[in-house]
């Protein structure tokens, strides 16, 4: 069972425990919360044609851990305070949150952006246990997606078994991404 806890704006909005957290990370309408809502097989998460909805930190139970989804990276519409108070929310919970135990950056399956480069180099600094979730691989050939991957995988320098290839409208990858939350659930112990 999976359930949306609450959204938080700032630092002292968090939730204080010692439950393990996964985030998920990704440019404005890459599908990370219809990604959420796949795993909960629910809708929990709101998801928007608009992009830049997400703006908050947002909170979801499972049952053995707690998956976050942040705000996204890279959205051009915002004004320029608003896009600052965006980066500093997402700096601080991946910088200073002690229950993040892993990281799926999330990248759309027809194009990689600077902005994701610049993410996955500082988030390889950073976590032992950063995955790249390669999206809406449905809406593309399998050409595209082999050479995507390819390139991805060279560019980012991210070994191939921690990528996953996903769409949420297919339910392609979500029980990857769920082994790989386990495996890493049973290393921690």
């Amino acid at each position: 069972m999976a359930e949306f806890i609450k959204s938080a704006l700032q630092e002292k909005d968090w939730i204080v425990d010692n439950e393990t957290e996964f985030c998920f990370i990704g440019r404005s309408n890459v599908g990370k919360s219809s990604l959420i809502n796949a795993m909960a097989n629910a809708k929990i998460a709101i998801s928007s044609k608009t992009p830049g909805r997400t703006r908050l930190v947002n909170f979801f139970r499972f049952n053995s851990f707690r998956l976050i989804d942040l705000p996204g990276y890279g959205y051009a519409n915002l004004g320029k305070e608003k896009k600052v108070d965006l980066v500093v929310l997402i700096e601080n919970y991946l910088i200073k949150r002690v229950n993040l135990f892993g990281v799926f950056q999330i990248i759309d399956a027809s194009v990689l952006t600077q902005d994701d480069i610049t993410m996955a180099n500082f988030l390889k600094s950073k976590f032992v246990n950063h995955f790249i979730i390669i999206n809406k691989i449905d809406k593309v050939s399998k050409n595209v997606l082999n050479n995507n991957l390819n390139k991805i995988s060279k560019i980012l320098n991210v070994k191939k078994e921690n990528i996953i290839c996903a769409s949420s409208s297919k339910n392609i990858g979500i029980k990857l991404i769920f082994n790989k939350i386990n495996e890493c659930l049973k290393n921690s112990k």
